[in-house]
């Protein structure tokens, strides 16, 4: 019952940690969603300001999440990094949706095809048995 819990809690700790990570990471890296309806020259200005000072902490969040991912398997194993991996990837669809569009995604926006629904499903439910063999 013990390695139950240490799983559940495990899974939803891993979640939290790789979905922030990866967020951080994309969010970086994709250029962010820009309205044509503000030509203002001030706000330009001081989006690109905003741009140069985010590739330190686009840098300092992909060092940050290699050292996860060393850090986990240092203390537990490769199955535990497996687990985180196949728990952070499936959000990238989403994330991508969201900086594409500028809004929120939910189930009613967000125009998901079979074979992400399927992939996304399949990596979030085999994380499950994949932490129950790497800790217990």
């Amino acid at each position: 019952m013990i390695c139950l819990l240490k799983v559940v809690v495990a899974y939803f700790i891993l979640m939290f940690l790789s979905t922030n990570l990866l967020g951080f990471v994309v969010r970086g890296l994709v250029p962010p969603y820009k309205n044509d309806s503000n030509d203002n020259p001030y706000l330009a200005k001081e989006i690109a300001s905003f741009n140069r000072a985010g590739i330190v902490v686009i840098i300092l969040f992909i060092i940050l999440s290699i050292f996860y991912y060393i850090i986990l398997y240092h203390y537990w194993n490769i199955g535990v990094v497996s687990a985180a991996a196949m728990l952070m990837f499936p959000g990238i669809p989403d994330l991508l949706f969201e900086i594409r569009t500028g809004e929120n995604s939910t189930p009613k926006n967000n125009p998901k095809k079979v074979i992400d629904f399927l992939c996304s499903t399949i990596f979030y439910w085999a994380a499950l048995p994949d932490l129950w063999f790497s800790l217990c």
